[in-house]
């Protein structure tokens, strides 16, 4: 009997992936094509909603599979090459676009204390010349070390038509040896940019795969400019992870939420939206330093906001039940957090977005959701975060000039825009309207994203010649 192959083996880090990547999954669904989503590890936070999301996934879809690679304990050749690998990683942040980048460089560098670290950056940061060539010979040792055997063994016992991966560019990820050998294999191969941030904050791009598809022309300079990428393999196909918010409406009213939650619905009402981990490791009293700049300011209608604070799902814990019991106008929805991954909770999500007068946070992709939703968004001038946001590539370009997420340089300032949107509802919509036009659907209304991606992967696919005698690459009905 003649085993069937894969049309796709799509390599992701971990479940808590999939979520960005549900529109397309859905995609390939139904469009038979034979695909197994292959998870690198398993991580504590996050896992059960991306698991859960999959397995919902495949049980609909009976083309769609999903597997966790083996561990794999690294011999000397595979410790070697992650080294050579990070150094490239922690070096790239000398350059521009970082500039002061300290984070970057700081969370590239691992587990090395910080003193040692600011005296390495103090000294390479001098020497350009040397640093970039260090860089450089790291990567041709790489290159030299060959493929990982293993990594060979996995592709031609599964001989997938194409290899898609996402984000390639996770610091300390293996991937780029599973793309390497692809294309020794003659496999084609793509990577799907998995978030805004990705080709910005992460590391580099340790092999190229055939094809890059991006959201926007902004990544694909990105792709170019930092990651010696070729133009003629980047496709922009928009920002699939958003394609189910075009068309949503709210499940509640405005009075149902606020009843639900214990607001005031005659008074406004304000959405803080919480970073991730690495952007804001500490964000409650953050939270409530900005809840009393509102409750201390000269504008009546911000005294009495009220004041919804969504917790971000992979940095939930110090947002329990009663978190906020103590502060008159304000409610954690939902408690801990949730992934918006089905109905339900992206109900919740909507509806908090869609009745918010203005949403607010530190540097979160809430704020470019709270964008595509039509709600003003703005970024809390907090100094303990100060590192988090202008430094980053990411967050300029949404808060820099002409960006939709309006940024102050201090508290006060913040207050009076904030006063400015709820005085001023619709001030802002054709900035909004703009950055999505740029940066979620570049394409208008034609085909959605995900459609694109799936496109993309077809196109790849037209390309692989047929073995004769070999079964069709769809499901077998």
């Amino acid at each position: 009997m003649t085993v069937q192959r894969d049309a796709l083996l799509f390599l992701m880090r971990s479940p808590v992936y999939v979520r960005n990547f549900e529109p397309v999954l859905e995609r390939l669904g139904r469009s038979g094509l034979r695909a197994t989503v292959l998870f690198e590890e398993r991580k504590d936070a996050g896992d059960a909603a991306g698991l859960g999301l999959m397995q919902r996934l495949c049980g609909e879809h009976e083309s769609l599979a999903f597997e966790f690679l083996p561990p794999v304990r690294l011999g000397p050749r595979g410790q070697l090459r992650k080294a050579l690998r990070a150094a490239q990683d922690y070096l790239r942040y000398f350059d521009e676009p970082y500039g002061d980048a300290a984070k970057l460089r700081l969370r590239a560098a691992g587990r090395v204390p910080d003193r040692i670290e600011r005296a390495i950056a103090a000294t390479l940061g001098r020497w350009a010349g040397p640093r970039r060539g260090l860089a450089a010979a790291a990567r041709l040792l790489d290159l030299r070390l060959g493929e990982e055997p293993e990594v060979r063994r996995e592709l031609e016992a599964r001989r997938p038509a194409v290899l898609a991966v996402t984000p390639l560019v996770q610091l300390r990820s293996r991937q780029s040896d599973w793309v390497r050998a692809a294309r020794g294999m003659g496999i084609r191969t793509m990577l799907c940019v998995h978030s805004w941030d990705n080709l910005t904050n992460k590391g580099v791009m340790h092999a190229q795969a055939d094809r890059v598809v991006v959201w926007n022309e902004a990544q694909r300079r990105e792709a170019i400019e930092l990651h010696g990428v070729a133009p003629a393999s980047v496709a922009v196909a928009g920002a699939w992870p958003y394609d189910h918010w075009f068309g949503w409406e709210p499940r509640r009213s405005r009075a149902d939420l606020c009843r639900e939650l214990g607001l005031p619905d005659e008074a406004a009402l304000l959405l803080y939206v919480c970073s991730s981990e690495f952007i804001a490791e500490s964000e409650r009293a953050a939270v409530l330093r900005w809840i009393r700049a509102l409750r201390s300011s000269g504008d009546p209608r911000l005294a009495v906001a009220g004041v919804i604070v969504r917790p971000h799902p992979l940095n939930a814990d110090e947002w329990g039940e009663g978190s906020l019991a103590d502060v008159p106008g304000a409610s954690v929805f939902p408690p801990r957090g949730a992934d918006p991954v089905d109905d339900a909770s992206r109900s919740d999500y909507f509806d908090s977005m869609a009745h918010a007068d203005a949403v607010v946070g530190i540097n979160t992709s809430a704020l470019l959701e709270a964008v595509i939703v039509g709600r003003p968004a703005l970024a809390v001038p907090d100094p303990q975060f100060v590192s988090s946001q202008h430094e980053l590539p990411h967050f300029r370009l949404l808060a820099g000039e002409g960006g939709a997420v309006e940024a102050a340089p201090s508290m006060a300032e913040h207050v009076d825009q904030l006063a400015h949107a709820l005085a001023a509802p619709s001030a802002g919509a054709d900035v909004r309207r703009r950055v999505i036009d740029e940066l979620i659907r570049p394409h208008g209304d034609g085909p959605p994203p995900s459609a694109r991606v799936v496109a993309a992967i077809e196109e790849l696919l037209a390309g692989v010649p047929a073995v004769p005698g070999e079964p069709s690459l769809a499901a077998v009905p």
